[in-house]
């Protein structure tokens, strides 16, 4: 397969493009050689990157500022929008299967795909190629933040309101499947249902379910 249009968009050439290639296997495709080992280097390597330019552009703000302001910066929201930008769902390699899912339960498959790329770039080139690559790749969103944005994920969101209105808090059920984490919860007899590529996306993903619901019924 030909890489060089989305090369293009990346703004990065591999030298190695095996690594591309396997960065955008998903498991489906292929249960034993697939892009979850690069999703979890570049899952690291985005976090940390992304810290150190807080920390130097914010250099009087707290950690849970700080934190709050990494976690909306690489949410699954933003990473689903970075894998449209640079068409990423085209040169995916899906099962039949998957490849019929609807565009919103492929979400976390395209948020995979980023962090996988970001996996690969730092395994072809280095530290200071992949920092370059994250910094231009983020640079709309790392121009515009402000310490005054309302940072609260959908989970703390849908926490702060269950607990003013003094209703129990729900228990999140997570479990793997193919395309990623499926969360579920129970509220006010409503059964809600997220994805993500990781527990901790699909849990915010299910949350903002139950946030839409919550408002729609004026709760």
């Amino acid at each position: 397969m030909q890489f060089k249009a989305l090369e293009k968009k990346l703004g990065y050439v591999f030298k190695n493009q095996k690594l591309l290639e396997l960065a955008l296997i998903h498991k489906s495709s292929n249960n034993i050689s697939n892009n979850e080992r690069l999703e979890f280097l570049g899952d690291t390597i985005l976090n940390t990157i992304i810290s150190e330019y807080l920390f130097v552009k914010f250099p009087n703000e707290k950690e849970g500022l700080l934190t709050r302001m990494r976690s909306h910066l690489v949410k699954g929201e933003t990473l689903s929008k970075k894998a449209n930008e640079i068409d990423i769902i085209k040169f995916i390699k899906l099962s039949k299967g998957t490849a019929l899912l609807s565009e919103t339960r492929k979400h976390s498959i395209l948020e995979g795909c980023v962090e996988s790329i970001i996996g690969a770039v730092f395994l072809d080139s280095n530290w200071k190629q992949s920092k370059k690559f994250i910094l231009n790749l983020f640079k709309h969103e790392l121009a515009n933040i402000k310490v005054d944005q309302e940072f609260r994920d959908s989970k703390t969101e849908l926490q702060e309101l269950l607990q003013s209105k003094k209703l129990e808090l729900p228990k999140y059920i997570t479990t793997e499947s193919n395309i990623g984490f499926v969360c579920k919860i129970l509220i006010d007899n409503q059964k809600f249902t997220g994805s993500g590529n990781s527990k901790r996306h699909s849990e915010i993903a299910v949350a903002k379910e139950a946030l839409k619901y919550l408002k729609s019924k004026n709760v």
